[in-house]
């Protein structure tokens, strides 16, 4: 009678599976914590899944790199399924430091379990080759060698170089490369941030307030599996997304929207912050994504939201009844590459233009849904100037009736909380 797999094994053969099904086009990394597969593994294995994914994807330039080297075809030529065999092997090897005979063992196991048997021995020798003599990485500060030892495209290696300087682009890939802190937005409309941390303490959980963003905690990643969290008592997103959130005053607004909704963690901040009467209307072009953020708001007691499907590409929704609008438009996600990984995989640098006609056309048509004296707030997870001060930019010169209300908002990762956002306030003069 075969040998049934132990758990371990299995949580190693589901991240190599489920890292090629959602490595491809129109698929997100970010997906994998819904993923059915995932779901079903026991909390420890889920953990390790996650760990093996996410380390993968952030390190898979030079895993490639070690593995072209290894080997005498070229990457485009392997199986996909080998392939993501041999990077998530590669990289329990190097940084999770698990025993090597056991990675070897089931990567070859994973080869057939995944229909790959003819591969099982390329695998094996290729993984021994690498124990007996890791290929050494290039240690010089070329745009080709930064992109292989610290796993960016070349692209976006000279792209940091020339606008930031050479030290400046070394910080920030490795800023990158590292993990995310945990922040934590405390819903009001359940709990204080007093009674919350109160909670903590007894339970013996480490937390830090943050010193300038109110209702904002920085707390283990472990805390997602609490039940304060699953019960709404809060949840996790980026300092720097709050404080976006936070940006504009919204007293005295009535009619307010939130129109690229999904996956609402901006909503539900603003409609914390609403006054009593205040609606909040959301849209998003995916019906299933805005069904995300009504459970969302549903779960964590917040009133005063409507919702409908809408493309705000294709032209105006609405009549210009809005005393404030948030236009989180999408983006390329590179202020995020930290929390994203494989958005620095699939990004191409082509694909600003294409990036920029949609913003420009959202911008146009949230801003026609403005009363005069109504705000519009512009915002991207984006650092780069292409689909932010770009777009601006073009809006204004276009618009008459629009006005800078203040400086724009940037967060760096490298000298502010979180990662890279930024955001416009434009007035309808």
């Amino acid at each position: 009678m075969p040998k049934r797999p132990n758990r371990r094994s299995e949580a190693r053969l589901v991240a190599a599976r489920l890292l090629e099904e959602l490595s491809h086009p129109g698929c997100r990394l970010d997906a994998l914590s819904s993923h059915p597969e995932f779901v079903g593994l026991p909390l420890r294995d889920r953990r390790l899944v996650m760990e093996i994914a996410y380390g993968t994807e952030r390190w898979r330039g030079r895993l490639d790199f070690q593995i072209q080297q290894l080997s005498r075809r070229p990457l485009q030529k392997l199986d996909r399924p080998v392939l993501w065999i041999l990077r998530t092997a590669l990289y329990q090897m190097d940084f999770l430091r698990i025993p090597h005979r056991a990675a070897v063992h089931q990567a070859v196991q994973a080869c057939r379990r995944l229909g790959k048997s003819s591969a099982a021995s390329f695998v094996n020798a290729l993984l021994r080759q690498w124990i007996r003599k890791p290929p050494d990485l290039p240690q010089d500060d070329s745009v080709q060698s930064l992109s292989i030892r610290l796993s960016h495209p070349q692209w976006l290696v000279r792209r940091y170089r020339r606008r930031w300087g050479p030290e400046l682009a070394i910080r920030l890939l490795e800023k990158n490369n590292s993990l995310p802190e945990g922040f934590l937005w405390v819903n009001p409309r359940k709990a204080s941030l007093d009674w919350f941390c109160r909670r903590l303490q007894e339970e013996g959980i480490a937390y830090r307030v943050h010193p300038h963003l109110p209702n904002c905690l920085v707390v283990p990643s472990s805390l997602a599996r609490h039940p304060l969290y699953r019960q709404g008592f809060c949840f996790f997103m980026d300092a720097a997304s709050q404080k976006v959130a936070c940006l504009v005053p919204i007293e005295g607004r009535r009619c307010l929207g939130d129109f690229c909704s999904a996956p609402g963690g901006k909503a539900l901040v603003l409609a914390s912050r609403m006054e009593k009467g205040a609606r909040l209307h959301c849209t998003d072009l995916v019906p299933a994504r805005l069904q995300s953020v009504r459970s969302r708001a549903r779960l964590y007691r917040l009133k005063g939201l409507s919702y409908s499907v809408a493309d705000w590409v294709s032209g105006p929704i609405f009549r210009a009844a809005f005393d404030f609008v948030l236009a989180d438009v999408p983006c390329s996600g590179l202020g995020t590459l930290s929390s994203n990984p494989d958005i620095r995989w699939k990004f191409q640098e082509d694909g600003f233009k294409r990036m920029q006609q949609r913003q420009s056309r959202i911008i146009e048509n949230a801003f026609a849904a403005l009363r005069p004296g109504g705000e519009l707030l512009y915002s991207t997870c984006s650092t780069e100037p292409e689909e932010n001060e770009q777009v601006v930019e073009g809006f204004l010169s276009r618009r008459p009736s629009a006005k800078r209300c203040c400086e724009d908002f940037r967060s760096f990762p490298l000298r502010h909380d979180g990662q890279g956002f930024y955001a416009a306030r434009i007035r309808h003069i």
